[in-house]
């Protein structure tokens, strides 16, 4: 028994000596969990400390709905009033505000607070409330969702101080009345009326969200996988012999390239019609549109796989640095989360990913915008894809004319 103990011990130190050696193996054991770990705490602390940005435009503008706009203020919604958010700027209108929402990005709800609502303010004075309209875009309801609770409260809030002001204002009594108030049938005290902005969408959207998120993330796994058997060929010597012959290191690379592109190219038809079999995804609707932002999106991850393989000299290393920025791309981009549940700053540091610019163009798609709808997108991917390559292939040429062996 104690020889055998001794055996097991030594095989397992043996292994765990051999990890300690390889400091690129436990970055990827710890490292990804790190990464991720910091990154869904920073999107999933957000929602109840960063305020939702809502435009309201009051056309009442009496007493009863300021109130209620403070109320939602101290509730951290962030009220949009104008076009630019400045003071001085141009007010928003029924109108304005609903473009605003298709343009995607600027904000995802409005409410108009409708002229007469100050004499009615909440659904107890019987039929005389005339309530609110909310605008909202159902590809990404949730906000509107949250946002409603959150009016309901706000409404709550104030009719319970109208009516019991002088109890409010003593300590722990007046928080539990405010708080049993909240509880008590919200939505009864303001009557919404909503109205999807996006007209144009596709059906079954929700199923076409998780496609653009899923599809860029499984790419720059691909591309990476694909780099990774060029450092193979470097170590093994393949790639001296390939270079005995009468072939150039831009040949090898552009061949590999290729390689990469189609099979990406390859992963997303088969993705796309297994969405469209399975799950009834309308691929044909945005087939255009979808062809030319997967080829944009294949060609950047292309590009990507190039240069993260073209900085790492073991494929070690490119497994642990290529898991650990591919997760946290994805994590950011909206692969993982979407990324308006995000804090406003991560958002705008998804727009440095691949992942970002994907899924935005994939959404456009989904809200009928088409083809030049993606420009914008397609023109930063193709710029991502050439930026990527031209650096890795002048690192790779580098490498293989002074060591064909890496």
């Amino acid at each position: 028994m104690t020889r055998s103990l001794r055996i097991i011990w030594i095989l397992a130190m043996k292994h765990l000596r051999v990890l300690l050696r390889s400091p690129a193996t436990l970055a990827v054991i710890f490292l990804p969990g790190i990464v991720l770990y910091s990154i869904f705490t920073a999107i999933f602390a957000g929602p109840a400390a960063r305020p939702f940005r809502v435009a309201v435009i009051d056309q009442d503008e009496s007493s009863e709905s300021r109130r209620l706009i403070a109320e939602l203020a101290a509730q951290k919604v962030r009220v949009v009033r104008t076009e630019n958010e400045a003071p001085d700027g141009i007010p928003l209108t029924e109108e304005s505000a609903q473009e605003l929402i298709r343009r995607r990005g600027k904000f995802r709800v409005a409410v108009v607070i409708p002229k007469g609502f100050g004499e009615a303010p909440n659904a107890l004075v019987g039929e005389r409330h005339r309530g609110v309209t909310v605008y909202y875009d159902a590809l990404e309801p949730v906000e509107a969702e949250i946002f409603i609770g959150m009016l309901q409260m706000a409404a709550g809030r104030e009719f319970f101080l109208k009516m019991f002001g002088a109890v409010v204002g003593r300590g722990d009594e007046g928080e539990a009345a405010v708080a049993a108030t909240k509880d008590a049938e919200p939505r009864m005290l303001i009557k919404v009326d909503k109205h999807d902005v996006v007209g144009q969408r596709m059906k079954i959207a929700s199923k076409h969200t998780f496609l653009a998120g899923i599809v860029p993330m499984f790419l720059l796994f691909s591309a990476v996988n694909a780099a990774r058997t060029i450092l193979e060929a470097l170590g093994t010597g393949e790639m001296r012999r390939l270079l005995a012959a009468p072939l150039r290191p831009g040949h090898i690379l552009l061949g590999e390239m290729l390689f990469s592109f189609l099979l990406a190219m390859m992963q997303c038809c088969v993705m796309y019609f297994f969405a469209w079999l399975v799950f009834g995804v309308d691929i044909w609707a945005i087939a255009g549109g979808l062809l030319l932002l997967t080829l944009a999106t294949c060609l950047a991850t292309t590009g990507f796989g190039v240069m993260i393989g073209s900085f790492c000299k073991t494929t070690e290393q490119l497994d642990s640095l290529g898991t650990m920025i591919i997760l946290a791309m994805s994590a950011i981009g909206g692969s993982m989360v979407p990324r308006w549940i995000m804090p406003e700053w991560m958002q705008q540091l998804g727009l440095m990913t691949i992942n970002g610019w994907a899924y935005d163009g994939f959404m456009a798609l989904i809200q009928g915008f088409g083809l030049r709808g993606i420009l914008e997108e397609c023109g930063v991917l193709l710029g991502v894809s050439v930026l990527c390559a031209a650096l890795g292939c002048m690192i790779f040429n580098r490498r293989l004319r002074l060591n064909p062996a890496g």
